[in-house]
C-alpha cells in the first residue's frame, strides 16, 4: 500500500515500534492495553515526511504545527475494534498522521486534524477521526486501480506540509465519492468542500430512511403510514439527486 504513495527514499523508514515501547510511552486505558495486546498484531513506522526528507517547507501557527507528516502500518488481528485501534494510535502521536491498517490482504486509511491545544501546547486536541473504507490492492477494480494511483504524493502541487496532508486528505476521501458514483472521480482543485458536504447530506439522508423505515414496520394507522411513505420517497429522490451530482 505504501508504494502507491510514491515517498522519497529519504523519507521511507521501516521502523517497527514494539508493542512494550508503545505501553511504556503512551498512558493507555485498561480497555486500551486489551486492545493493545489483543488487537494489534504489529505497528510499523513506514514514513517520515519532513522538510529535509521531501523538501516541502513546514507549516506552524497558533492552531496547528505540520513540521512533519508520519505514516504507520499497524496490522490488526480483528476489525471489531478499529475504532478503538485508531483512535489509540492517533492519540498517541501528536504530529500529523496516516494510519494505514491491514487485515489479511486488505486495507485502509485512516486520518484526522490535530489542532494545538491551547491549555498544554504539548497537546494536541483530535478532530472527527475520517476513514477509508477496507480494500484490497489486489482486486480486480478499476476504480480501486485509479484511485490507488490518484495518491502519488509527487502528483500533489503544494507549498507546504499542511498542504499535502490536506490534499493528501482530500483524495482519500475520493474512494467514498467514486463507490457513490460507480466510477473513479478525481478531485479538482477547490472541490474538496463540494464532495464532502455531498457525502454528509447522503449520510443524514439515509439515517432518516432507516428511522422511516424502522417506524413504519410498528405503525398501524393508514394515514400515518401514507404521511411516512410520502416521505420515504422523497428522502429517495433527494439521494438519487445528490448522487447524479457526484458525477
Amino acid at each position: 500500500m505504501i508504494s502507491y504513495l510514491n515517498i522519497s527514499v529519504q523519507a521511507l523508514t521501516d521502523t517497527p515500534i514494539s508493542k512494550k515501547l508503545f505501553a511504556e510511552k503512551t498512558t493507555l486505558s485498561t480497555a486500551e492495553k486489551r486492545v493493545l495486546r489483543e488487537d494489534i498484531e504489529r505497528i510499523v513506522m513506514k514514513g517520515l515526511l519532513q522538510t529535509r526528507t521531501i523538501g516541502i517547507a513546514a507549516y506552524v501557527d497558533d492552531e496547528s504545527a505540520y513540521d512533519q507528516i508520519v505514516f504507520a502500518q499497524v496490522d490488526i488481528r480483528t476489525l471489531n475494534k478499529v475504532s478503538a485501534i485508531t483512535t489509540m494510535i492517533q492519540s498517541a502521536f501528536p504530529v500529523p498522521m496516516f494510519v494505514i491498517l491491514h487485515h489479511d490482504d486488505n486495507y485502509s486509511v485512516n486520518w484526522c486534524v490535530k489542532r494545538i491545544n491551547q491549555a498544554d501546547k504539548s497537546k494536541r486536541v483530535m478532530e472527527e477521526q475520517q476513514m477509508t473504507r477496507f480494500f484490497s490492492i489486489h482486486e480486480n477494480n478499476s476504480v480501486i486501480d485509479s484511485w490507488l494511483h490518484s495518491l502519488d504524493i509527487t502528483k500533489i502541487n503544494c507549498k507546504s506540509l499542511k498542504e499535502l496532508f490536506d490534499e493528501l486528505s482530500n483524495r482519500l476521501m475520493m474512494l467514498s465519492v467514486s463507490d457513490e458514483a460507480g466510477c473513479f472521480i478525481e478531485i479538482e482543485s477547490g472541490g474538496a468542500e463540494y464532495y464532502k458536504s455531498i457525502l454528509e447530506k447522503l449520510n443524514q439522508n439515509r439515517l432518516l430512511q432507516q428511522s422511516i423505515i424502522k417506524e413504519l414496520q410498528s405503525e398501524t394507522q393508514f394515514n400515518r403510514i401514507i404521511k411516512l411513505n410520502t416521505q420515504l420517497r422523497e428522502l429517495q429522490d433527494q439521494e438519487i439527486n445528490s448522487l447524479d451530482r457526484l458525477k
